[in-house]
């Protein structure tokens, strides 16, 4: 017999209820315990040298370049670079080195704007004083030095779009947060129904059978005289067979 699936989610709606509920809980309690945290955009336009290049391999070069630039921005080397630029930056970093630049690694996001020739970079702090000033020193270092991790002469890094900061908090995320715990909650839940469900727990008692009462043996008149004559002979039977011997 083939299980009804959908009838055992009903049945069982409580469980999903609750576990839905329990991981919202969760995901709301782990939203509201980190630190919030502002952001400021800042985008760049790089212009590779050669004046001999076409304008589809002058694309092609400067998504390349900023491909490496991507990856340049959290090299310890360019984090060094950054923070000597600015006084007012070097007091916001753990003195564990590696706690450092885990923190640099989370607090700044670099994209490529494949097509154009742009990089947005994207820096997260709880305030917004610093998380502007170190986007915009970000980009004042890719414009002075951004070359120099190339060694291609001619090559211009320019800051396009200054920095520009978010009016509340962009991190945590409190929707997608709880979105994704609902959603994660109630496939645990469904999950968990599935799995837990057995046929010999749930099933329903089968229903008692009735007895039914015997009918009475009704005998007609003639037959309860024919059984009395019967048992007469029986007896004359037996009486002259005792007798003969």
């Amino acid at each position: 017999m083939s299980t009804n699936y959908v009838r055992i989610l009903k049945h069982e709606w409580r469980t999903i209820f609750f576990i839905t509920g329990g991981a919202l809980a969760l995901s709301l309690i782990f939203s509201l315990v980190q630190p919030f945290q502002y952001s400021a955009k800042t985008r760049i336009l790089v212009i590779p040298s050669g004046g001999g290049l076409d304008a589809y391999s002058a694309l092609k070069s400067a998504e390349a370049i900023g491909e490496n630039i991507a990856q340049v921005i959290y090299t310890t080397s360019f984090f060094d670079k950054v923070i000597q630029s600015n006084s007012s930056i070097q007091n916001i970093w753990s003195t564990d080195e590696n706690k450092k630049r885990k923190q640099w690694e989370k607090m700044i996001d670099a994209e490529v704007l494949y097509g154009t020739g742009m990089i947005d970079i994207t820096v997260y702090h709880k305030d917004k004083t610093q998380s502007s000033m170190l986007a915009s020193t970000i980009a004042d270092v890719l414009s002075e030095e951004g070359r120099n991790y190339f060694g291609i002469p001619g090559l211009q890094i320019t800051m396009v779009s200054s920095p520009l900061l978010s009016k509340y908090p962009v991190k945590p995320n409190i929707l997608l947060n709880v979105f994704m715990g609902l959603l994660l909650g109630l496939l645990a839940g469904v999950t968990f129904t599935i799995l837990t469900y057995h046929p010999a727990m749930r099933e329903e008692s089968p229903p008692k059978s009735v007895k039914l009462a015997e009918a009475k043996m009704h005998f007609r008149p003639e037959e309860k005289e024919e059984k009395k004559i019967d048992e007469e002979r029986e007896i004359i039977s037996m009486h002259n067979h005792y007798n003969k011997h």
